[in-house]
Formats: structure tokens, sequence, C-alpha cells
């Protein structure tokens, strides 16, 4: 470059210019055309721009999201009560909503699940609590479909699958399962989305489901509140029954008019009204012909 060159913006190759102070090349450059003409988009600005468009969108269904919620809480209205029911958490809503919090069957969580604010509401169409089953009357059956074919063989005396090195331990175990499967209890929610079907139980420490008959009690009042809600009333039974029909007492039978006195006794009197004077003879006879016709 010249050094009489006056100082400025010079091409510099590959469309870019670079300025000359007048004795030097500075480290100054810029594209061809000036600081006014618009930069060509490279990639780490496209990709730039896609991770902000990205952000957006996702900022915006996150808001949607809240919005729903908000307006979902609006329908269902007021809670009624709440309660856990084995692994599982359930609300009640006055305008006839639910929300289930339920733990699937191959989660290794032992606590009750919680409601968070990503658990939707559900439009309640019946709720029904199941008592637990009574055992079967066999011990053969109640084995089989307690612990399974592989095991009540083994008890049996047959060749399982397993060894045993106690069987008094084994039994007790045994025992244990069939006497908790006869206590499990059902807690069944029909929605308008799915059906939930819950149970009292949940895993202890070693992963062997244990049913808690404390939760019985929460699933009865979670069936009778959420009836109510729907509007559905338990009819008695006793409402049923034959009428009571009320037999009036029987009247007392009316007084019967005194007796008539008899002929002798009338007789008698008009003779003693004669004798004293009271009656002539002609009374007398006449009183006494009267007294015999009426015969």
């Amino acid at each position: 470059m010249n050094e009489q060159a006056a100082a400025g913006w010079y091409p510099q190759g590959q469309d870019n210019e670079r300025y000359w102070d007048g004795t030097a090349w500075t480290a100054q450059i810029r594209p061809s055309g000036g600081a006014n003409m618009p930069k060509k988009a490279g990639a780490f600005s496209k990709l730039g721009g896609a991770v902000k468009n990205a952000v957006a969108e996702k900022l915006d269904a996150k808001a949607e999201l809240v919005r729903r919620q908000d307006e979902d809480a609006r329908v269902a209205g007021a809670l009624v009560t709440s309660g856990v029911f084995g692994t599982s958490t359930v609300e009640l809503y006055e305008n006839g909503y639910v929300r289930v919090a339920e733990r699937g069957e191959g989660s290794s969580a032992t606590g009750a699940k919680d409601i968070d604010k990503k658990t939707p509401y559900e439009k309640l169409r019946s709720i029904k609590f199941t008592e637990a089953e009574q055992q079967s009357s066999g011990a053969s059956s109640a084995l089989e479909s307690t612990v399974g074919p592989a095991v009540a063989k083994l008890i049996k005396g047959g060749r399982g699958l397993m060894k045993a090195s106690a069987p008094g331990m084994a039994m007790a175990g045994i025992a244990h399962l069939s006497s908790n499967a006869a206590r499990k209890t059902f807690l069944t929610i029909v929605t308008d989305k799915q059906i939930h079907t819950l149970t009292n139980q949940r895993s202890n420490s070693v992963g062997i489901k244990t049913s808690n008959k404390g939760h019985d009690d929460v699933g009865r009042a979670l069936e009778i509140a959420g009836k109510a809600v729907l509007g559905v009333v338990e009819v008695d039974p006793r409402a049923f029954a034959a009428p009571v029909i009320t037999v009036a007492p029987t009247p007392p039978p009316a007084s019967q008019p005194a007796a008539v006195p008899a002929l002798a006794d009338r007789l008698r009197e008009l003779a003693n009204l004669h004798n004293e004077g009271i009656l002539s003879d002609e009374e007398f006879a006449g009183a006494k012909a009267k007294l015999l016709g009426g015969l």
C-alpha cells in the first residue's frame, strides 16, 4: 500500500474492507460496501435464530398449558375431599370432577404418588369401593390363586422349581401372602377419560405387596363423597320393607239400654199404686189391661 494514501477503508479481498490509518493497516475489518451493508447470516446466527424460535414456542406452549389448567380448575370447582388409597392419591371436586395420581405397576416407589399441576382433571362418572373377598374354603385352591401353581405344587409335595431349605419359613411366607390377598380391596373410579382401578396395597421395603387395612376407611369415605358430588342418593333398603299396618283397637261395645222391667214387676207396681189409693179401680183395671195387651 502506498504510504502516501489517505487513511480510510480499502478492499482487502473476500468481500471485505480493511482500514488504512495513513501509515499502516489496522486490525479493523468490515464487509465491502461500508458499515450500512447488510451482513450475511452465518451458520451460528442461523442456529441462534432456530434456538430462539424453539424457546419462544416452548414458552408459548407452557403458557397455554397453565391457561388450560387454570380453566380446568375453575370448571371443577372447590375441593371437596382428598385421600390416599394404596399408592394413589385421589381428589374430588364439587362440580363432579376428580384427579387421580396413580403409580404404575412397575414403579419401585413405596409411597403414594402426589397430585401436582400436571395431574389432569377428569369428569367423574362413577366411583365404587369393593370390600375384600372372602378366602376360598379349600386350602389348595387358595394356594393356587395366591402364590401360583409352582409354589402350590411344592407345598403339596411335588417337585417344584424351587428347593426350600427351611420349609417352615416357606409355609409361613405363603400363609402371609394368602392372608394378605384376602385383605385386598379395590376402589374403581370411572371418568370420561379412563378407568382407574386402585387397590389398598403398596410394596414394602423388600418389594412384597401388603394390604393396608387402614386405607379401607378412606376408600369408603371417597365413595360416599364421590356419590355426593354426582348427586347419587343411596336408597335405604328399609324403604322397601313391608309397611307396618296399625290396627285400631276395637272400641268397647256400646252400653246396653237398661233391661225392660219384667211383666210381673210392672203388675206388682200397679197393684201397689192401687192399694195405696193412688190409682182408682178403673185406672188400675185400664193400666193392667193395657199392659197385658202389649204382650
